[in-house]
């Protein structure tokens, strides 16, 4: 058996609706997702606590934070730090995130976390980059694209 025939236990902390749209495809794939400060479209945010550290993979925003240690959370009224959320993990653990600034992949590597960058990945620069032309370009653009679907 392959290891994604099986059931997987998720973290999503953070980020816009590119992790709400992950979450649901997680979820419809079979596994356990929690989230944490991200609100919307039906998802029951849960605190941060001792479920972390049972998890197979938490998945940070893009950017993983904003205003130093501060985690990206624009769906969310929760303010949640980089320490508070490292607190809960256990050495070995796997957390990928996007734009990991320096200082976010030294307090990973310090705790003994294998962290990830989803956004050195070639593939996903170029993905991202069209639906944040289209959130970001200007409205006669955005106009055009919604009606034109």
């Amino acid at each position: 058996m392959d290891w994604m025939d099986r059931e997987r236990n998720f973290w999503i902390v953070g980020g816009d609706l590119r992790q709400r749209a992950l979450a649901r495809l997680l979820r419809e794939d079979g596994h356990t997702v929690h989230i944490a400060a991200l609100e919307g479209e039906g998802l029951v945010a849960e605190p941060l606590g001792p479920g972390l550290a049972l998890a197979h993979c938490v998945i940070l925003p893009l950017p993983v934070t904003r205003r130093g240690e501060i985690l990206h959370t624009p769906l969310s009224r929760e303010e949640v730090t980089l320490p508070q959320l490292l607190d809960w993990l256990e050495p070995g653990q796997v957390l990928c995130g996007g734009m990991v600034a320096p200082q976010a992949a030294a307090a990973a590597q310090a705790r003994g976390l294998r962290l990830l960058d989803y956004y050195a990945r070639e593939e996903c620069m170029v993905a991202n980059a069209v639906p944040t032309e289209e959130a970001v370009g200007p409205k006669p653009y955005r106009e055009r694209m919604v009606t034109s679907r």
